[in-house]
């Protein structure tokens, strides 16, 4: 009968515990969830509009992508109200987003994107992941077209990757066949031959603008294979080639024994400004 007893006063304190436990949980100045399948921070962060940042202080967590499905998740009470009525937006990644160019179409600031999702400059982007987007988001759809024509009124050069036909150089660039031959001295060629450096427009003095710790000719720009290229110095006055891509929003360098870098994405404040005022911003110097 003793060893049939205690089994029984171990399930009625298990009971006592539950209820007591039960209570607390009402009673507490924080409400606490337990994840279910497939939940990440990210995701209650968006459930509940709580930033991401004061869940994963809360909860302890570094990746706010990892999957918690089980675990006990601390919510502040206090706030969830006002961030409910607050209610941040969410964006799902696509193909070729980056951290820019999605601050860029929902006219927000980068640095609010970064802060409000914790992460950093150099973030890299996966498919499909959701990010938190502040209120005041406003989509503006941005056509890539638009930012070619933009980009191009600030070219000089184009060089020729392969044989190339007058017409369309004349075409990409919106110049006139007739002046292009004037600029170049050029008879009536119908193709230009592969490595041919054709000047657009008269040139101008060289017009250096800086950029965080870089030096840029801006009367330098040179449109090579749907990319552009510049020369640039470091502030030990190291030369080398600076390439943007408008369409990848990336850049590219020579800095590395005078080899170019595989593209890469900007991570620090001068870097996106670079990309936005060459690719967006309409202005001559």
């Amino acid at each position: 009968m003793k060893n049939i007893k205690i089994p029984f006063d171990l399930f009625y304190i298990k009971i006592i515990i539950f209820i007591l436990s039960i209570f607390t949980l009402k009673v507490n100045a924080e409400t606490k969830i337990v994840a279910k399948s497939g939940d990440t921070l990210l995701k209650i962060s968006k459930q509940y509009g709580v930033p991401i940042k004061e869940l994963m202080y809360k909860n302890n967590f570094n990746d706010a992508t990892k999957i918690i499905e089980g675990e006990t998740i601390v919510i502040p009470s206090k706030d969830i109200n006002k961030y409910k009525k607050n209610g941040n937006l969410t964006y799902k990644v696509k193909e070729g987003d980056t951290l820019y160019k999605i601050a860029r179409d929902y006219n927000l600031s980068l640095k609010d994107i970064i802060s409000i999702n914790n992460l950093s400059n150099n973030s890299y982007l996966k498919l499909n992941q959701i990010i938190l987007l502040p209120k005041a988001s406003n989509y503006k759809e941005v056509i890539n077209i638009e930012n070619i024509k933009v980009a191009n009124r600030k070219v000089f050069y184009h060089q020729t990757s392969k044989e190339e036909d007058l017409s369309t150089i004349a075409i990409t660039h919106k110049i006139p066949i007739e002046e292009i031959k004037t600029l170049n001295k050029l008879n009536n060629p119908i193709k230009i031959k592969p490595n041919v450096k054709l000047k657009l427009r008269e040139h101008k003095p060289s017009k250096w603008l800086q950029y965080g710790s870089l030096m840029i000719n801006w009367s330098d720009w040179t449109y090579f294979d749907g990319n552009y290229i510049a020369r640039a110095k470091t502030k030990k006055n190291t030369s080398f080639y600076l390439a943007l891509s408008c369409e990848k929003r990336a850049l590219n360098n020579t800095l590395t024994n005078s080899d170019w870098t595989s593209w890469y994405f900007p991570k620090t404040d001068f870097e996106f400004k670079l990309v936005n005022d060459f690719c967006d911003k309409d202005f001559n110097f």
